[in-house]
């Protein structure tokens, strides 16, 4: 197993693992049209200003088979405290065959530890129903936000 942090160049790949972790939570329906280049479009710009990264996991055969990623915040009203900035987890995912083999918890130290160097006290994710034992393994407890779709 091998995590590298991603560059640019590697976008296309990350944004595949994401349509991919969006048709398997059966989301895919929400996003918008060309979704694609504007998620790319978007984690680039993030990326020049070093306020998101992601990681990708190689098995043995140097096939790319987990990817993770984080984007540091400061949204209203986290903007207001005296940590003004938060880190939100978005994009882990594991092609099917290769679950259970650790990626997710290597994905996810190396996640961690950027967004400490970054100066990151908050954590905030929204797990898929497969991927909450794993941050629970690891410390995340159920804030009790509420959410609502109108």
């Amino acid at each position: 197993m091998k995590i590298i942090r991603a560059e640019v160049k590697d976008l296309p790949l990350i944004v595949d693992m994401k349509m991919s972790m969006f048709r398997e939570v059966g989301s895919i329906t929400m996003l918008q049209d060309h979704a694609e280049a504007l998620i790319e479009q978007t984690y680039a710009s993030l990326y020049r200003e070093d306020k998101c990264c992601h990681f990708i996991a190689y098995d043995e055969n140097m096939r790319a088979v987990a990817c993770g990623g984080a984007v540091i915040k400061s949204d209203v009203p986290f903007c207001f405290f005296k940590a003004p900035s938060y880190g939100y987890v978005m994009d882990v995912y594991c092609v099917p065959d290769q679950r259970r083999n650790g990626y997710g918890s290597k994905i996810m130290e190396a996640i961690l530890h950027w967004l400490k160097e970054k100066g990151v006290h908050n954590v905030k994710l929204k797990p898929s129903g497969t991927g909450r034992i794993l941050y629970e393994k690891l410390g995340f407890q159920d804030s009790g936000e509420m959410e609502a779709w109108i």
